[in-house]
């Protein structure tokens, strides 16, 4: 995923600070090691640039054009600011909108959390269409949700997995890759066949290799949110700081 600065300092609005260590180019068996000199210097959250204030933001992507797209799961709310921060709109949904990533038709994937589904939203005509219901447990329902070439990637948080999915036109079902992950809830890709997970338990961030199931846990976090990587960097935000 390639990210303007400016997107970056959308990014940033994530009630929570971002932690950036470099990614090895090994092979998918590369681990993750910190490199202080590669990393960007340490912040105070008070000091970083505001770009827009959205009442309970929650998730967070940017559009072809540009536009901040922005959840608010308990406001049941999508909203569609413009690259100055400016409001353009926004749509009600009344079953938790949380994790929302852009199609390549310009569309969007969005996940319900409370219905615990992911949905293909068009803002031209406000409509969703039901993609993938994944199986409830009682558990609270499904998060983030992410992209690689041709795959949707998404973290059952409910089942403590991770799922690809074909992008449209839905030439297939979920495929799961990876168990047993507490409660995952972000996914990125990291560039070499692998995938980073974060979850709201420890160790906080796994790396998944897809092919063989494999995970690997990434030190010992208590509690990480959102994970998305750029330029080498991984950038994660740490709920239990």
């Amino acid at each position: 995923m390639t990210i303007s600065s400016w997107q970056l300092r959308a990014a940033l609005l994530v009630p929570a600070l971002l932690f950036g260590c470099s990614i090895s180019s090994g092979g998918q068996g590369a681990g993750i090691a910190a490199h202080p000199a590669a990393c960007p210097a340490s912040a105070t959250f008070g000091s970083l640039p505001m770009f827009a204030h959205v009442n309970g933001a929650d998730d967070i992507t940017v559009g072809g054009d540009g536009n901040v797209w922005i959840t608010n799961v308990t406001g049941n709310r999508i909203t569609e600011l413009n690259p100055q921060g400016g409001l353009v709109r926004t749509f009600a949904d009344t079953r938790n909108p949380e994790g929302i990533v852009q199609l390549p038709t310009g569309q969007f994937a969005l996940a319900e959390q409370r219905a615990d589904q992911v949905v293909v939203f068009d803002p031209v005509r406000n409509t969703k269409q039901v993609w993938v219901r994944l199986t409830a447990n009682g558990n609270l329902g499904v998060d983030g949700l992410g992209t690689e070439p041709g795959m949707l990637l998404l973290p059952d948080s409910a089942q403590g997995k991770l799922d690809t999915v074909p992008l449209p036109p839905f030439s297939g079902s979920p495929k799961v890759v990876a168990s047993n992950l507490g409660r995952p809830v972000a996914a990125t890709p990291v560039g070499d066949g692998t995938i980073l997970v974060a979850v709201e338990n420890r160790p906080g961030l796994d790396r998944v290799n897809p092919t063989t199931g494999q995970v690997t846990a990434i030190d010992s976090f208590a509690s990480f949110d959102e994970v998305l990587v750029s330029n080498g960097l991984a950038y994660i935000t740490d709920l239990s700081t």
